[in-house]
């Protein structure tokens, strides 16, 4: 799910302003400004995640990554590792459809991960825990409450906003990433 972002338009206008010196010194500026942005979409697309998802462990918003351009390939790539994010970006069926927890199993799930023991293996294993009709249930006295819903697709509504996210800090930032990474690039080139 990379975001690919052409900024053609503004490097044209900027270039026919500059000398031969400062031309020579634009593909390295274009690179170093890409990357500088890139990390900045980056950074702001994890700190955006908490306001979107229930993030109970680190590794979905380290999975949000960056390939930095280089002079000789002037893109930059901001992206998710996690294949699962595509669904959570355009919404639509969720590939990996997983147990839906339910009753008490829920209440945990929201706030921190459910044990091992109580995943749908575990608890089938028990006595009083069965299964019926796309659900386990679990029989406590008299009582039986379900669990977990199985589900063999899950519908997702589009919530990630990554590539408004990109797309926003790209065109905030990449004129002023610029104009540093030239004035730079310049300094050293005399």
């Amino acid at each position: 799910m990379p975001v690919e972002l052409s900024v053609a338009h503004t490097l044209d206008r900027a270039v026919a302003a500059l000398s031969d010196l400062e031309r020579r010194q634009v593909p390295f500026a274009t690179a170093r400004a890409l990357t500088s942005v890139a990390y900045a979409a980056r950074d702001e697309v994890r700190k955006e995640l908490p306001g979107r998802f229930t993030l109970r462990r680190p590794w979905v918003a380290r999975g949000i990554a960056v390939e930095p351009a280089k002079k000789s390939k002037p893109a930059a790539r901001v992206f998710s590792r996690d294949a699962f994010m595509v669904a959570q970006e355009t919404g639509g069926p969720k590939p990996d459809a997983r147990p839906i927890p339910v009753g008490r199993i829920a209440a945990v799930h929201k706030t921190r991960v459910v044990p091992l023991s109580q995943w749908v293996a575990p608890l089938l294993r028990r006595k009083n825990v069965f299964y019926r009709a796309g659900s386990v249930f679990e029989r406590k006295g008299d009582r039986i409450a379900a669990v977990y819903l199985l589900r063999r697709q899950v519908s997702v509504a589009p919530r990630f906003g990554f590539a408004a996210t990109v797309e926003r800090v790209v065109a905030d930032r990449f004129a002023s990433s610029f104009a540093i990474a030239l004035g730079r690039a310049m300094a050293t080139a005399r």
